[in-house]
């Protein structure tokens, strides 16, 4: 079975970290990626994402290359801290702890997220309901909290709109939005 890997967008939505950064540490060989299928789309294993969800963890006054806390979590996987120096020890447990929660839910989507020609096009909708991920997200965004959009669709429960938030976060909608996005201005 192959190892799960992530694209720089999905590792950005999971970890929290820019995905510039996550980009610029490919393109400079600090973190390594694999080419995969016919397109050659760079993937990051299981082992940078946490390297770059551990860097986001980090206090601003503590530094480190993504290639340093890569090489420090391929090492030992299991590590449960990492000391630099004499003054300075990272809890990896604690510090991975939502990301690790995070990694689980989306790793969930696959079962909760449908994508059939059929159903609106083939948007990514929940499975069951004709209920877009993007729009959970969306309503997400726009302010509305878990409790009413649970008021709205009463068949869905708190990890399943997380699962689809996330999803939406991790695979946005692609080329050109349609329709006007702001008033006409005069």
């Amino acid at each position: 079975m192959p190892l799960p890997s992530y694209s720089p967008q999905e590792t950005a939505a999971i970890t929290g970290a820019p995905l510039a950064a996550i980009q610029r540490a490919i393109t400079r060989q600090a973190i390594p990626a694999r080419a995969l299928g016919k397109t050659g789309r760079r993937q990051l294993t299981e082992t940078a994402l946490l390297a770059f969800a551990l860097l986001e963890a980090l206090p601003a006054e503590v530094r480190l290359s993504p290639a340093t806390v890569y090489n420090l979590l391929r090492e030992d996987p299991q590590r449960r801290d990492v000391v630099l120096g004499e003054v300075v020890r990272i809890d990896t447990v604690k510090a991975l702890e939502g990301t690790r929660r995070r990694l689980a839910l989306y790793d969930r989507a696959a079962d909760i997220i449908v994508k059939d020609p059929a159903i609106l096009g083939g948007a990514p909708v929940i499975k069951g309901t004709r209920i877009t991920a993007q729009s959970i997200l969306g309503r997400l965004e726009a302010g509305d909290d878990v409790d009413s959009i649970l008021e709205d669709y009463p068949a869905l429960d708190r990890d399943t709109l997380e699962v689809a938030a996330l999803y939406a976060k991790a695979n946005p909608l692609r080329g050109r939005p349609s329709g006007k996005l702001w008033p006409r201005a005069s």
